[in-house]
């Protein structure tokens, strides 16, 4: 005998997005439980770290995540466009 099959299995979104300093990406799911961020480009451009943020999701929208990139410093926002590679785990 199977066992049934989950109706929980996660979904994925993910993309390559260009990002000057933020860039609001819309998911496409309705809850994310997981995400990564990650350059996806050489280093020795002026962006070196990115980080992301889950933003609050309004009644009938889907999850979106707030890429930044950021300069050495990791506090003054990228001046330059930068390649982010996002995932995302959800529902």
């Amino acid at each position: 005998m199977t066992a049934p099959k989950s109706p929980h299995i996660p979904e994925v979104a993910g993309a390559i997005a260009t990002v000057t300093g933020t860039l609001l990406v819309d998911t496409g799911l309705r809850e994310i439980q997981s995400f990564s961020v990650s350059l996806a480009q050489a280093t020795g451009t002026a962006t070196a770290v990115v980080t992301a943020v889950v933003q609050a999701v309004a009644a009938g929208q889907t999850a979106k995540l707030l890429l930044q990139a950021w300069e050495d410093d990791t506090t003054t926002a990228s001046s330059a466009a930068a390649q982010v590679a996002w995932l995302a785990i959800g529902l």
